[in-house]
């Protein structure tokens, strides 16, 4: 079975999902913003800086116009770019429910733990929002790692403010002992690295 890796299409679903504020998944997604909103905390100003913050399971840190980076305990990084806020925009990442849609199939499994960073950004032109987590070397029999991301696709039936999600791929590389994506946008929902059994294709 192929992964399904994503399209621009996808990724206009995505901008048009933080544009709207629309309403972050039931199963562990946040609501995601749009770039370019001052939301910092309360009188708190913009950082001309780039900002570097690490937690535990949850970081959290206000961001300005260079940009910064959130790192979590497990090695997760998320690494926002210059010119993606506007002013100062608050940014939360956290571990997330672990989804069992990579469990069910004998060609991939996830590496890493499930993460959300909220709310939802996009890189300005010529930038991507890079993610990061450690991958010293493949385990056995195991490769070509790739980053999935959940999208809603509808709203679920007799289910205020929930809606039903999938999952989508883009290609990561393996290189100085991380996974790495890059990506052109972040729409606030959860995010999974995930590697492929290359004995089963």
């Amino acid at each position: 079975m192929q992964k399904r890796f994503a399209t621009g299409m996808a990724w206009s679903l995505a901008a048009a999902l933080m544009a709207c504020g629309a309403s972050g998944s039931g199963s562990g997604g946040s609501t995601p913003g749009a770039s370019g909103s001052d939301e910092g905390g309360e009188g708190e100003a913009a950082p001309n800086s780039v900002v570097h913050q690490s937690g535990g399971k949850e970081v959290e840190a206000t961001f300005g116009s260079p940009g910064g980076v959130l790192e979590l305990a497990s090695g997760v990084k998320v690494e926002i770019p210059p010119g993606a806020v506007d002013g100062s925009q608050r940014f939360v990442l956290k571990e997330a429910p672990m989804t069992t849609a990579f469990f069910n199939e004998e060609h991939e499994r996830p590496w890493g733990p499930t993460f959300v960073v909220s709310p939802g950004v996009e890189a300005p032109e010529g930038r991507s929002v890079r993610i990061s987590v450690p991958l010293a070397s493949y385990p056995q029999g195991w490769g070509d790692v790739a980053i999935a991301y959940e999208y809603p696709v509808s709203s679920r039936v007799g289910a205020e403010d929930s809606q039903h999600t999938r999952w989508q791929y883009e290609n990561a590389q393996h290189t100085g002992g991380r996974a790495v994506a890059e990506l052109p946008a972040l729409n606030g929902y959860r995010l999974q690295f995930v590697v492929t059994n290359l004995e089963a294709q």
